[in-house]
C-alpha cells in the first residue's frame, strides 16, 4: 500500500522492547527484479517450492506464482472454477497453514470499510476460493474517512493454528495483534506491541518460535522486526533492523531461517517490483 502522508505524535515505551534507537542493520545478500504484472505485490508464501504473491488494491483476484528468478509461472484466478465473486478490495498479506491459504482482504487506509474479510482458497484445487471470513473492530464507533485511526491492517500469518493480524495503526504507531476465530466476528485486540512502526507484512515460523513483521516509520525508514519465542498473549522482546533502502515501500516478509529473509517492495510508480533476500547480524 503506498504511504500515506502522516502527521503524528509517535508514542513509544520501552515495556520489556528494545528503544527506537538501539537497532542494528540488516544486510541485502540478493536483489530480484519481478515483472510489472505484480507491480504491487502485497504478501509472500512458498508453496512447491515457488513464491506465491497478489498485487493490492483495485487489482485482479488473483494469485501470481514465480520462482526464484522472478518469472511469473502461473496466475490463478480464484474465482475461476467456483460459484464465488470475490474482488480485490485491498488484499494486503498472505499466509498458510499446511492445508489452506489466507489472503489478508483487510487494507482499511481511510477506516471506513465495513467489509473487511479473509479469504479462505484451496492451494490443491488451483488456488480457488473455498470460503470467506467477515469480521469487524469491536472498538471501532465511526467509520468517517480519516487518515489518524488505528483500524488498517497488513500483516497476516498463522500462529498456533490460529490467524493472526497485526494492525496497522497511524494514531500510536503501535501494533494491535487480532486472533481470529474460524467464524470471524466482533474483534477485540489480544495483545499490543509498542513498535513506533507501521506493520505492512508479517510472518511466524512455530519451528522456531519467530515472528517477523515489515515495516517503516514516519520518516521513511524500513525495519524487520524480530520476536523470538514468541508468545502472542504476553510480553514479548523484540529486535529491530533496519533495512538500507528508502526509495520503495516493503510489503511481505517471508521466514528462510533465524537470520535470513525474503522480502517483496512495490515499485511506488517507477522501475519493477523487487525481491530481496536479507540478512540480520
Amino acid at each position: 500500500m503506498k504511504k500515506l502522508t502522516l502527521i503524528s505524535f509517535l508514542i513509544f515505551t520501552s515495556c520489556n522492547q528494545k528503544t527506537i534507537e538501539e537497532f542494528s542493520e540488516a544486510e541485502i545478500v540478493s536483489t530480484i527484479k519481478l515483472p510489472k504484472e505484480i507491480n504491487e505485490t502485497s504478501g509472500l508464501e512458498i508453496v512447491n517450492n515457488n513464491f506465491i504473491t497478489h498485487n493490492d488494491s483495485g487489482g485482479d483476484p488473483v494469485l501470481y506464482e514465480f520462482n526464484e528468478d522472478g518469472v511469473i509461472l502461473q496466475e490463478y484466478n480464484i474465482n475461476k472454477s467456483s460459484d464465488s465473486n470475490l474482488t480485490n478490495e485491498d488484499w494486503e498479506d498472505i499466509a498458510q497453514d499446511g492445508q489452506y491459504l489466507y489472503i489478508a482482504d483487510t487494507g482499511n487506509n481511510f477506516g471506513n470499510r465495513k467489509d473487511l474479510r479473509i479469504i479462505k482458497v484451496d492451494p490443491n484445487n488451483s488456488f480457488q476460493a473455498f470460503d470467506v471470513i467477515n469480521f469487524s473492530y469491536q472498538q471501532q464507533e465511526s467509520f468517517f474517512p480519516s487518515l489518524h485511526h488505528k483500524f488498517d491492517a497488513e500483516g497476516l500469518t498463522i500462529i498456533n493454528d490460529v490467524i493472526a493480524l497485526f494492525s496497522k495503526d497511524r494514531e500510536s504507531f503501535n501494533t494491535d495483534l487480532y486472533l481470529i476465530p474460524p467464524n470471524g466476528g466482533s474483534l477485540l485486540p489480544n495483545n499490543t506491541f509498542n513498535v513506533n512502526a507501521l506493520i505492512t507484512g508479517a510472518d511466524y515460523n512455530s519451528s522456531i518460535g519467530l515472528l517477523a513483521l515489515i515495516s517503516y516509520d514516519s520518516d521513511g525508514n524500513q525495519y524487520i522486526i524480530l520476536f523470538r519465542d514468541f508468545d502472542p498473549l504476553k510480553a514479548n522482546r523484540f529486535d529491530k533492523f533496519k533495512i538500507p533502502i528508502d526509495k520503495s515501500q516493503m510489503e511481505s516478509i517471508k521466514i528462510i531461517n533465524e537470520k535470513e529473509f525474503w522480502i517483496t517492495s512495490e515499485d511506488e510508480g517507477s522501475g519493477h517490483p523487487m525481491l530481496f533476500k536479507i540478512v540480520v547480524r
